[in-house]
């Protein structure tokens, strides 16, 4: 029974891990989006290409911010559908771009934006169960064996990275904790300091203009 709701809880996991956006991009500008994923996790961003006759650039780079020095992979979309694999080597945050890959036809007109679809899926997609059966021999009942393997250790990997996430966000709590203490400490201090000058001052100026 344990091993059945296992089972059912790494499954609920991964069919909520499927994100699918609809968009137009132009070539002005690229269109990003961030995700975070825990290493040696199996992404498929599968895409379709909603205007005929367009092409699309589609750029994967490590971190929140899209820059050439952490570029993973750059490929160009010449057909309405496909898909693009991917396994994560990294702890932390991905972020995945796409833009319009040429901004007039052949013949010289201007193109229009174009509308896409972009699916992330967690996991391996079917393609590439259908392969490995193909390549090991497997049988049915070892292949879904692979499967739930493999879906365990996405769920390992996916709650070792949340433990590391939670362990960062307690130092940091612990250090505004800290901070929070000793801020209100100095600013009595500073307050003090100033209290001690000002009447040392204003002792001065009394004495000076004889007033006392």
């Amino acid at each position: 029974m344990s091993a059945r709701l296992l089972t059912l809880v790494v499954a609920t996991l991964l069919l909520a891990a499927v994100n699918a956006v609809y968009f137009t991009i132009t070539t002005e500008r690229n269109k990003c989006f961030t995700f975070e994923q825990p290493k040696d996790t199996p992404i498929v961003f599968s895409y379709e290409i909603l205007d005929a006759e367009h092409e699309v650039q589609f750029t994967l780079y490590y971190g929140s911010l899209a820059v050439d020095e952490l570029l993973i992979m750059r490929k160009e979309f010449h057909r309405a559908t496909g898909h693009v694999d991917f396994t994560s080597d990294n702890d932390g945050a991905y972020s995945v771009c796409v833009q319009q890959l040429r901004a007039t036809y052949p013949d010289g007109q201007e193109r229009v934006p174009t509308r896409m679809r972009l699916s992330i899926i967690y996991g391996y997609d079917t393609e590439y169960y259908e392969k490995l059966q193909k390549k090991q021999h497997f049988e049915a009942v070892n292949l879904e064996v692979h499967k739930l393997n493999d879906m365990m250790s996405m769920a390992l990997n996916e709650a070792d990275f949340m433990k590391h996430k939670e362990v960062e966000y307690h130092d940091s709590t612990e250090r505004m904790n800290t901070a929070g203490l000793w801020w209100p400490m100095g600013q009595i201090g500073i307050l003090v300091i100033m209290g001690i000058f000002q009447v040392q001052h204003l002792k001065s100026f009394f004495k000076n203009h004889k007033i006392i």
